[in-house]
């Protein structure tokens, strides 16, 4: 049975989903041992595979699963998802995010032979010795950690010492474009501290917690919109605007891949900007200094 068959009967809702996975499966025909020289690495969203690419430059195909515009809690693998992974000698995946928590044990049974990769491994015990000593509250439940400095420094780590293992001949090479990847990130870390230093309040809107990293590194306070992965009650919401305003927030940010009603609705309320973000950008480095620069310009 061809791909584009499995694709047309799962869109008349003909095949459960775990048939139409294991019958692309079975459709794929390179196996993951042949590479050609190159890698062929997945992961899940594509500030992961910047980091990637920086790491492996052309010694590596990298593909990546989430399309931009989709949230990563609620989306689900499609056949020719399924199809990448079984053609990758590895995922290299953040950890907790919601498609990963859903479908990472039918991706090992899947695949046995994929090396699968948290890279946030390690990164909790981090966040909470960042965290010793500081007043904020430490979020335990947000999976966003490439948005802050300190999970973009550890995922790198993570994500290079997979790589050598996985092409041990190139390990000079990958430790070379490791080095500079880490002056640029404590270089950015730098610049995001001196420009912080300027603010005139340190507390924003935002619709999903996706900047809890950066919030807690350097000492923002991240208001949300969102309450357990629904919209807020009245009640909640007039919290939140009432902690608004006692912060003076100038800025309520907008993700792209969440409706933003009822975010321009609170930015209106406050009589702050509006500032459209994409956390799921592959240029992470230019996105935070976009969100820094909203901040500053508050």
């Amino acid at each position: 049975m061809s791909i584009q068959s499995i694709l047309s009967r799962s869109k008349r809702g003909s095949l459960p989903l775990l048939l139409i996975l294991l019958l692309t499966l079975g459709c794929t025909s390179r196996g993951q041992s042949e590479y050609n020289g190159r890698l062929r690495i997945a992961t899940t969203i594509s500030p992961t595979a910047s980091i990637i690419r920086s790491l492996t430059d052309t010694l590596a195909e990298v593909t990546v699963l989430l399309p931009q515009g989709n949230p990563p809690e609620t989306y689900e693998p499609t056949p020719l998802d399924v199809q990448t992974l079984s053609q990758s000698h590895a995922y290299l995946y953040v950890g907790d995010l919601g498609f990963e928590r859903n479908w990472l044990r039918m991706i090992r049974q899947l695949h046995p032979n994929l090396q699968l990769v948290d890279l946030s491994v390690g990164l909790e015990e981090v966040r909470h010795q960042c965290s010793a000593g500081h007043d904020h509250e430490h979020s335990d439940h947000d999976p966003h950690y490439w948005t802050g400095i300190r999970g973009i420094r550890h995922m790198s780590r993570q994500a290079y010492e997979a790589i050598c293992r996985l092409d041990t001949a190139h390990r000079a090479y990958f430790s070379e474009r490791y080095n500079y990847l880490s002056k640029e990130i404590d270089a950015l870390e730098q610049e995001v501290r001196e420009s912080l230093t300027k603010l005139s309040t340190r507390s924003f809107v935002i619709y999903h917690p996706s900047l809890t990293d950066f919030a807690e590194e350097f000492g923002l306070e991240q208001l949300v919109i969102e309450q357990e992965g629904k919209d807020p009650n009245p009640q909640q919401l007039r919290r939140l605007i009432a902690r608004a305003r006692e912060t003076g927030v100038q800025v309520v940010f907008i993700q792209q891949e969440f409706s933003p009603h009822l975010t321009r609705s609170i930015a209106s309320e406050l009589g702050a900007r509006e500032v459209v973000i994409n956390p799921l950008s592959e240029d992470w480095r230019s996105e935070l200094r976009a969100i820094v620069r909203a901040l500053t310009q508050g």
